[in-house]
């Protein structure tokens, strides 16, 4: 067998090749002598075609694979200081993490086996998966390097990782043998599942030299056999991972500076996987060369109103809910590229009850919506107006849109609501704002209503978004009751009791609508077919899947 797949360098001195023999032949064997018409005595040239590529269903070992890594100056391979999404979903690779959130939402066990937590909700056991081995022959992971990485996360501050945000919650770490480690926090709660998400380091590797410039090593399935930052690296199965071996045997990783670079190496066939938010990604598609696949982000786009103003009136953002033709924006707007939701929890997450389907578009609901506090186009003008004493006021009011050149798609996002809300009576117009006047017409409440975009968190807690004084609730949003809920989802430390919690407070989001919830982006993954890839991809699950893909094969007939 061999794999379809041919280097590169090959590959081009196949290319120029062919081409310089079809430019001879092309000038010295197409035409008679003096360049005349051919002659009918000429013997025709025999045609040939290659055999069709039949992909192998079969799982191959071997192989390689090359994608990019952002190499900015200043960039930092310490793992649990990294903020960009590419280096975050790279290190998946080498890193393993004690706990792992699945696709669905749930808490899945990896470093840590089984978890428990007593009866007050704030001390948790876990018992680590013992004959893990560190790569490189460092010796055996155990409940020692946890907590070394632990309690390497408390000195850092949330500037510097986004893990440490949870480090005001410990009160205390403890290691009680090598495979059980005991974790106290402040309040009950399953925050300490969502902390223990962050890539465990070797207490005695790292120690012994400088985590932020040293070769990375972990438990993965893949281990640095070249290291040569910030220009690139090498990669090679972990013989010693406690999982079944990567098919794929070397991954070479470069350094570039930005996405366009990488586009650029993508379309130059330097690279054999690229990610991207271009939403005219089907332009690379290419026909048995180039595939695509979306996955879904934690990008949550929404219409956050200001409660203090016009919007206070729950009816008037039901009757905005109802309005909008949330499909058909994604479809015009995104190209496809988006999942409409209501609430900002993934619709196959399970704690959500699918609530896409709550306020489907539906013109006639959003007019009853509106009739309830007086809205009705008396005029006959198209613009639905109010009545207060002797006053008569129509319904107009402004949309807030960030003029942000990187995401120009929230311009055509906005003008697909403004006529869908025109089409039920309300008159809307766009005001567009450079990113820092934006963010301070938010910060201070100036405004009607405003498309937001907000990247979530795994830990599926809004309070920030909607709780009382959220430092996200732009809107002034305040209901004792969603506050009441959101503390109970908080405090739920089992799925069972976390899914009724979190079922509840949608039913009330849903009832209230703090927000007016649009979609979830997706990215896309381009990558070459002759790439077996693994479907259940998300932003931050990106690589983790990468173990099982393989090389497509074809029968050898050389």
């Amino acid at each position: 067998m061999i794999y379809t797949r041919r280097f590169t360098a090959i590959f081009k001195r196949l290319t120029a090749g062919v081409a310089a023999a079809f430019l001879i032949f092309a000038l010295s064997g197409c035409h008679a002598p003096g360049g005349g018409k051919p002659t009918g005595t000429q013997t025709p040239i025999p045609q040939y075609t290659l055999p069709p590529v039949v992909k192998s269903p079969e799982p191959t070992f071997g192989g390689e694979l090359t994608f990019a890594i952002p190499n900015k100056e200043g960039t930092t391979y310490n793992p649990l200081k990294v903020k960009n999404y590419a280096l975050y979903n790279f290190f998946s690779l080498i890193y393993e993490q004690p706990i792992r959130i699945g696709n669905d939402g749930i808490p899945q066990p990896e470093l840590v086996e089984t978890w428990s937590v007593d009866a007050t909700g704030t001390a948790w056991t876990f018992i680590l998966r013992k004959g893990v081995k560190w790569q490189q022959g460092k010796g055996e992971f155990t409940a020692a390097d946890l907590l070394y990485t632990i309690n390497l996360l408390r000195t850092y501050t949330t500037a510097e990782s986004s893990y440490a945000k949870y480090n005001s919650l410990i009160v205390d770490c403890t290691a009680v043998d090598n495979y059980t480690l005991v974790l106290t926090m402040s309040e009950p709660g399953n925050a300490a599942l969502y902390f223990m998400t962050f890539p465990v380091l070797c207490q005695a590797y790292s120690q012994s030299g400088n985590i932020d410039t040293d070769v990375p090593l972990g438990t993965g399935p893949y281990y640095v056999s070249e290291y040569n930052m910030p220009e690139g690296m090498t990669l090679e199965p972990n013989t010693s991972w406690w999982k079944q071996q990567p098919y794929i045997r070397k991954i070479n990783v470069g350094g570039l500076p930005d996405h366009d670079a990488e586009m650029s190496s993508f379309d130059q066939n330097l690279l054999d996987i690229v990610t991207t938010s271009e939403l005219t990604v089907d332009t690379y598609q290419k026909f048995e060369e180039v595939e695509y696949v979306d996955y879904q982000t934690q990008y949550y786009d929404c219409l956050v109103p200001n409660i203090e103003g016009l919007f206070g009136d729950v009816n008037l953002r039901q009757a905005l809910a109802y309005a909008l033709d949330k499909r058909d924006i994604i479809a015009k707007a995104l190209l496809g590229h988006a999942v409409a939701v209501d609430y900002p929890i993934p619709p196959d997450s399970f704690l959500s009850g699918g609530s896409a389907n709550i306020y489907e578009y539906n013109q006639q609901k959003a007019l009853e919506a509106l009739a309830l506090s007086g809205w009705k186009d008396r005029d006959n003008n198209g613009i639905v107006e109010q009545i207060n004493g002797d006053q008569i006021t129509e319904l107009k009011f402004q949309i807030l849109v960030p003029n942000d050149t990187d995401e120009p798609y929230r311009l055509d996002v906005a003008d697909n609501i403004v006529a869908q809300l025109k089409a039920c009576g309300m008159d809307a117009t766009i005001t567009l704002l450079d990113p820092d006047v934006y963010r301070q017409a938010l910060d201070t409440r100036a405004f009607d209503l405003a498309l937001c975009s907000f990247y979530l968190d795994v830990n599926p807690d809004i309070t920030p978004l909607v709780g009382t004084g959220g430092h996200l609730n732009y809107g002034g949003f305040s209901d004792t009751e969603m506050d009441a809920l959101l503390e109970a989802c908080k405090a739920a430390t089992d799925t069972g009791p976390m899914k009724a919690g979190y079922l509840a407070l949608e039913e009330r989001f849903l009832a209230t609508m703090p927000h007016i919830g649009l979609y979830f982006r997706t990215n896309s993954l381009l990558y070459k077919a002759d790439i077996n890839i693994a479907s259940g991809m998300r932003d931050r699950n990106l690589f983790w899947t990468i173990p099982s893909w393989y090389l497509y094969t074809t029968e050898d007939i050389s």
